[in-house]
């Protein structure tokens, strides 16, 4: 995959959750780590079936890229 930012090709990885869904919040709704536990968000995993998910990563932007296109929103 070509680095959106820099057009450089990014490396494919993982990126590993604990028990807890990793999930993206809005900034404005941050509430820290106990209290978004309970908050609405994307959830990028789920600790019961799959708590990973694939990731490009830029070495030269320091960019992550997520493809959620196939994660039940």
């Amino acid at each position: 995959m070509k680095c959106p930012y820099c057009e450089v090709e990014m490396e494919k990885g993982i990126i590993h959750g604990d028990r807890y869904a990793i999930k993206w919040i809005e900034e404005t709704r941050d509430k820290g780590a106990i209290v978004n536990f309970f908050q609405k968000g994307v959830k990028l995993t789920n600790p019961w079936t799959s708590n990973s998910i694939e990731a490009y990563y830029c070495k030269a932007c320091k960019k992550i890229i997520i493809d959620v296109n196939n994660i039940e929103l």
